[in-house]
């Protein structure tokens, strides 16, 4: 199994595997209990940098044009239908198959509607290439709500961080409450250090629609390449 991700941030998936990010990491031991063994370890896991991803879906020879563009691909979610289509292109084309990709975005807003729209183009996205093993990875409203759920709330009643609004210059809001709870700036080494050290574990995150949403369409893909149900 190899697994490329993508996304956003530096504080997020990362831009390489020399600048891996914390959702990356965290990724990688949301598997390996069903691997067996951690994939970015193996150097089986490849962070793509946004950058790639953007030229990859404006290559025509790459990614086709398909039909009409309808519903599904609304213009306001093209950029995660697009990136969708060019991280499983990445995925189809890697040499150690079979592969899996996870494409991360936050979604930067306090309505589920537009949560759900992104989530339904990226799935949308690797449909339309033809990629199976695709799993959307979308925060809501953006990742530091997970971090807070693990770090300050002990995985407990994290549901209302979904409700908080992602703008990071509003007051109290969630990288600024993180930051107060760390007591110091959320860079990426802070938080590859908490991961290392287990301080943070997706599978514990239990009420949160958007970590329940992304653990229910990994364990499908997973289950489907292990060849055997993942509870």
């Amino acid at each position: 199994m190899y697994l490329v991700v993508s996304g956003e941030g530096e504080t997020d998936i990362g831009k390489s595997n020399e600048a891996i990010g914390p959702l990356s990491k965290l990724i990688d031991k949301y598997i390996e209990p069903h691997s067996g063994f951690s994939l970015l370890e193996a150097e089986m896991l490849e962070v793509v940098h946004e950058t790639r991803i953007t030229e990859i879906s404006r290559d025509r020879q790459i990614i086709k044009p398909l039909s009409r563009r309808g519903k599904k691909t609304q213009h306001e979610t093209r950029e995660f239908y697009s990136a969708a289509r060019a991280l499983a292109h990445v995925a189809q084309s890697a040499d150690i198959q079979p592969s899996l990709a996870v494409l991360f975005h936050d979604s930067d807003s306090n309505k589920w509607p537009d949560y759900n729209t992104k989530r339904l183009s990226m799935e949308h996205g690797f449909e339309a290439q033809g990629f199976d093993n695709g799993v959307p990875f979308v925060a809501q409203p953006k990742s530091e709500a997970w971090l807070l759920c693990a770090l300050k709330n002990s995985y407990q009643n994290c549901t209302a961080f979904e409700g908080r609004s992602g703008n990071d210059d509003s007051p109290n809001s969630l990288k600024g409450e993180l930051e107060t709870h760390l007591g110091e700036p959320a860079t990426r080494v802070k938080l590859n250090e908490l991961v290392d050290d287990g301080e943070i574990d997706l599978a514990q995150i239990t009420d949160m629609t958007s970590m329940t949403d992304f653990q229910e369409s990994m364990k499908a893909v997973l289950g489907r390449m292990l060849g055997r149900p993942i509870e």
